[in-house]
């Protein structure tokens, strides 16, 4: 299954590992993170979809980045029918300032979703499968 897609954006399931892909590569402002990222975690609740992998490394702001908490508070409900995991590939100054922030002040998540921040792809895809 692929989603509606953009030049910008890639919504794309991959059925072996029970797993959504988002690759988001706008580098102007036309396409927003915010939307295709809400239309991701749609996605996985409709398709009933257990792991998402956002691959947000080079093309989103420290701005953008740090709202990756907030929608899985107020887009996914707080009982799921299953586990969800997401794994947020970023580069390590977008680490750093997303470690160094206060996490504590994001509303909390379901108690189903263990969300995690890598720097590398093969970490996260290594996290996502052994869950």
């Amino acid at each position: 299954m692929t989603l509606p897609n953009s030049s910008d954006v890639s919504i794309t399931y991959h059925p072996s590992s029970d797993t959504l892909h988002l690759n988001f590569t706008a580098t102007c402002s036309g396409v927003s993170f915010g939307q295709a990222y809400q239309k991701a975690l749609e996605a996985m609740l409709a398709q009933n979809v257990g792991k998402l992998l956002l691959d947000l490394k080079r093309n989103v702001s420290l701005t953008e980045e740090a709202e990756l908490l907030h929608p899985l508070a107020t887009i996914l409900p707080e009982q799921l029918s299953r586990p969800l995991f997401i794994a947020a590939v970023v580069s390590e100054g977008q680490y750093r300032y997303q470690i160094g922030s206060s996490l504590a002040s994001y509303p909390p998540t379901p108690a189903q979703v263990e969300f995690n921040y890598f720097t590398s792809r093969r970490d996260a895809t290594a996290w996502l499968s052994e869950n």
